[in-house]
């Protein structure tokens, strides 16, 4: 596993339209005093050496003024802001690259396998709403100055997790919570050969017994089900995300 990221290790390990993008969200960050944290899926691959395509950001404050002042500044042909409103979530994306950013959040749950209710919160909070350990990682970014270490901050454990090839969910009822989580165990534990612990087993097992999986939508199963086709695109065969699923 890498040690020391700096700035540009990140630039360098995403395509060059996405690269760019990023440093023009950058530069106008730093004009607005914006401080940008790199999050979850992109910090994990970046740690393990695995080539990266999309950026997930995370900033304490409405993305929507930083999103508009990159595109105003016209940094590249064809470039838009699409927001998420009820997520507090939007992306910047061109024909070439895309790039999401979010505002820090906290989530809470009506009922087993709702959608979540959304509020702003702070790194704390959005750290400890994602699913796994392994994705609750938080870099944060200084692209002014690409040769300075990243600081890596890690609240919940991922650090170890990665070392013991681990899938650690975050809290006891995360699968109640969110049952389209054992899809997204399935996909990372094929792509990257990480299996579910003990404990992350068991909370899977009452959340089976409590029927929690029975309150997703079919829409929802629908795409969990097109995303784990989706990974041949990554080299790897959608019998063994399924097979830990029969």
């Amino acid at each position: 596993m890498r040690s020391g990221l700096r700035s540009e290790d990140l630039l360098s390990a995403l395509p060059d339209p996405v690269a760019a993008l990023l440093l023009q969200v950058g530069r106008v960050a730093t004009q607005q005093g914006v401080a940008l944290h790199l999050v979850g899926g992109p910090v994990r691959d970046l740690l393990l050496e695995r080539p990266l395509v999309d950026v997930d950001l995370v900033v304490d404050t409405d993305p929507r003024p930083l999103a508009d002042a990159v595109v105003a500044a016209g940094s590249a042909e064809g470039l838009r802001v699409v927001a998420h409103d009820r997520f507090g979530t939007l992306r910047i994306e061109s024909p070439e690259a895309r790039l999401d950013i979010a505002r820090m959040r906290h989530e809470t749950y009506d009922h087993p396998g709702a959608l979540p209710r959304v509020e702003p919160g702070g790194l704390e909070q959005d750290v400890r709403r994602r699913d796994f350990g392994i994705n609750a990682l938080v870099a944060s970014l200084d692209l002014e100055r690409p040769g300075r270490a990243l600081e890596i901050i890690d609240l919940e454990g991922g650090l170890a997790d990665l070392e013991r090839r681990r899938l650690r969910i975050l809290h006891p009822r995360s699968f109640h919570d969110d049952p389209t989580r054992i899809w997204r165990a399935a996909r990372l534990g094929a792509r990257l050969g990480f299996s579910l612990d003990r404990r992350s087993r068991g909370a899977l097992r009452d959340a089976l017994r409590d029927g929690a999986f029975g309150a997703v939508s079919g829409e929802r199963w629908r795409r969990e089900l097109q995303l784990s086709f989706d990974e041949a695109h990554r080299g790897v065969q959608v019998g063994r995300v399924l097979r830990p699923l029969s």
